[in-house]
């Protein structure tokens, strides 16, 4: 029998969103985007961004391999008449891109994929993002080991610094190096280390 990750079962919860609420790099820099913006969620869970992004008016495509995540989302678009909010089940490893956008926003994927398709993803991310648009990252890092009971899941951690490597051709509005403890339910704790990028793409 295939382990499902704890979170599943925490999608299930339409009184709360399972990693908590927005991130504050994504509530700032939401004031700075321009009032009709487009943005791109990947792997967004249960929704604490994309709804929120969503109730301040923007229009957000979501996506995520999760169908408890996404179904959440949608109880959220219908109880709240999100119109602007699209959220659907999707493999990020063969999703398509077909638009750009003025943000497009991952946090906490990257370690779930294996780094040549995470790699491949940055690029897309990049390729799609429009001109003075914006990536909004957080990734886990190598800096501390990973909790045992997410080993079954993670495929290609990010070393420390990689991502900023990864952004070096965009201008880094923001970037912080550093380690956390969560706690999630069933009196679950993980100890993390995690980089968070805000990167802004300028016109060659």
């Amino acid at each position: 029998m295939v382990q499902q990750p704890f979170w599943e079962n925490e999608y299930l919860a339409d009184t709360h969103f399972a990693f908590g609420n927005p991130s504050e790099e994504v509530v700032e820099w939401a004031k700075k985007l321009p009032a009709d913006a487009r943005i791109l969620d990947i792997g967004c869970g249960d929704g604490r961004h994309a709804v929120y992004l969503a109730q301040l008016g923007f229009k957000v495509e979501a996506i995520d391999i999760s169908e408890a995540g996404i179904a959440k989302i949608n109880r959220y678009k219908a109880l709240h008449q999100l119109h602007n909010l699209q959220a659907d089940v999707q493999d990020i490893t063969t999703y398509q891109f077909s638009d750009t956008y003025d943000c497009i926003i991952s946090h906490g994927l990257f370690h779930f994929l294996a780094r040549e398709d995470w790699h491949r993803i940055i690029q897309l991310m990049q390729e799609y993002t429009k001109i003075e648009g914006i990536n909004i990252i957080t990734v886990f890092t190598d800096e501390v080991d990973i909790p045992e009971d997410l080993a079954p899941f993670v495929k290609g951690i990010c070393q420390e610094g990689e991502i900023r490597e990864l952004y070096e051709q965009w201008s880094i509005a923001f970037y912080r190096s550093y380690q956390f403890e969560d706690r999630h339910e069933n009196n679950i704790r993980h100890c993390h280390a995690a980089n968070k990028l805000v990167a802004i793409k300028r016109a060659l």
